[in-house]
């Protein structure tokens, strides 16, 4: 018997061993296009459809500053292009002298690093504001284009664990994120410092009266990674990204414009094979650096991107009313809670998303309407989010207003205009309606609610099909309950409670009879984002 049982044994453990010889290992990624391209955008990132990070760093302190120039085209949080300079009657390099201290005595921005303290800042309290919000990944700027890293890294002090708030700002958020169970988004802007600052550079170049600028002195290039030649630029900056996915081990990587030189082949390859060893699916957004059909395309405000693309997408945009207002300032505005919200309904129906970038305070705090914007975005998608996430695009996106979305900012004192952007969510009211769809159900959203007693959707006539029986089983308000219908030859006719259940955007469950038609995404679109 005994004899037996051991053979058995024998036999079940040489198969189970043979049973996992066999098995294909999952191949591992070489550092190369033809390889990189096999990796596929992960089902969750196209079903979670609005993320939250932030601009938030060494920059945010200059906010408090008196400025008179408005902020236009990044003049705030490119800062160090105006402190830097050989002509220093400009307003920055004022500002500087002012607040921080005179370039041509060696002080740079290593010592107005030494400002951002980030005293204040409660990474449980971003957590649960931002989950409170309906984000579904989160994360903040890893490192600008300034060069200051907002974790604690062994290869450079610039640097908020050795210089700042001497803590580990990225360990700490991404803590609080996890306990949320939020993907993690780590974005790097870093692609553009070492040409930030050749140019920078070349203005003191044979000039005496910079010589004791700090950035020209090596013995302070343990803060200045990013100065020397561009070997040295480039090791860093490889060295910086993999200590950093290394230690924080994030699921989505998105890199500023620039973000695909300097060997950055190398850093995807390892991204995802780290993915690969934790067993997790991890994702990158693509801003133009990439190529066609991979990552998920990232367009900047909007900018040149079509009015629907069959590729994942989303647009990124700041919390603040301007166009570049990323960071804090103190005479920021911010968008209303109602904008953002039919944005994200019209852009979703075009098969794309939104990552919204907050405004933190240099202490790390947030100013009442910043709050206000997330919980209002939040409270909307608590009583219509299942309209929004995991949903796909139906054979109709909408009606209202479609293809007319772009517009440009006016720079107030110079009458200069922005680069077109889009969508303009001023002209969004109660004629728009936006589709989604997920599973057999169809939802309709009224991107308004001045409706009257009733509300009409042209697209949903009767005659034009729906399904294979085009018949329509029930319709539900979200936030209220089964409301009555009915379909006729000029339209869907929908009746509505007297009470609404909200005063931004009216989502309605469409349930079908028979098979829903589908959307045949063909996964292939033209049109890269801009590389703003």
């Amino acid at each position: 018997m005994m004899k037996n049982i051991i053979l058995t044994g024998c036999l079940l453990l040489s198969v189970s061993l043979l049973g996992a010889k066999n098995t294909p290992k999952t191949e591992h990624y070489q550092d190369n296009w033809k390889s990189l391209r096999k990796h596929e955008v992960p089902q969750w990132a196209k079903d979670a459809k609005f993320g939250i990070y932030a601009h938030w760093g060494v920059y945010s302190v200059t906010g408090n500053w008196d400025y008179t120039r408005p902020n236009w085209a990044n003049y705030y949080i490119t800062g160090y292009l105006g402190y830097y300079q050989t002509n220093q009657r400009g307003e920055q390099a004022k500002l500087f002298r002012k607040n921080v201290g005179d370039i041509r005595n060696g002080v740079g921005y290593k010592d107005l690093a030494k400002q951002f303290k980030a005293e204040k800042f409660d990474p449980k309290y971003w957590a649960k504001l931002i989950k409170r919000s309906g984000a579904q990944y989160a994360g903040i700027c890893a490192v600008h284009h300034d060069g200051y890293c907002m974790w604690d890294s062994e290869i450079t002090d610039l640097c908020a664990g050795k210089t700042g708030p001497k803590r580990d700002l990225i360990a700490d958020i991404y803590k609080e994120l996890r306990a949320e169970d939020l993907k993690i988004i780590a974005t790097f802007h870093h692609g553009r410092t070492y040409k930030h600052f050749e140019n920078v550079t070349k203005r003191f170049e044979g000039k005496k009266e910079f010589a004791n600028v700090d950035l020209l002195n090596e013995k302070n290039w343990n803060y200045y990674w990013y100065m020397g030649t561009k070997d040295r630029f480039a090791k860093n900056r490889y060295d910086l990204t993999v200590e950093f996915i290394d230690k924080y081990k994030p699921d989505i990587l998105w890199f500023d414009g620039g973000g695909g030189k300097f060997g950055t082949e190398k850093i995807l390859s390892h991204f995802f094979n780290m993915g690969i060893d934790q067993k997790k699916e991890v994702c990158v957004h693509n801003k133009g650096n990439f190529g066609k059909n991979f990552g998920i395309y990232s367009y900047e405000n909007g900018a040149h991107r079509p009015s629907f693309v069959d590729w994942p997408w989303e647009d990124d945009t700041p919390s603040a009313v301007g166009w570049c207002d990323w960071q804090w300032n103190k005479g920021i505005k911010y968008k209303k809670s109602r904008d953002v919200i039919v944005r994200l309904c019209d852009l979703v129906a075009r098969n794309g998303g939104l990552l919204l970038s907050m405004n933190p305070r240099p202490d790390g705090t947030f100013d009442k309407a910043q709050e206000d914007l997330l919980l209002g975005i939040g409270k909307w998608l608590d009583q219509n989010g299942e309209a929004i996430y995991g949903t796909k695009p139906w054979v109709v996106y909408g009606e209202g207003h479609l293809e007319d979305l772009f517009f440009s900012e006016t720079q107030p004192k110079t009458g200069k205009k922005s680069r077109e952007i889009q969508p303009n969510t001023a002209l969004f009211n109660e004629r728009d309606v936006r589709f989604t769809a997920k599973n057999n159900t169809l939802y309709a959203t009224f991107l308004g609610t001045d409706l009257g007693r009733e509300c009409r959707i042209k697209t949903l006539k009767e005659g034009v099909k729906i399904s294979d029986k085009n018949q329509i089983e029930s319709i539900h308000l979200l936030g209220h309950g089964k409301v009555k219908y009915k379909r006729e030859k000029d339209g869907l006719h929908i009746y509505l409670p007297k009470k609404l259940p909200n005063n931004v955007a009216l989502s309605f469950r469409i349930e079908v009879k028979g098979e829903l038609l589908e959307n045949q995404l063909n996964g292939t679109n033209g049109v890269l984002p801009l590389q703003t």
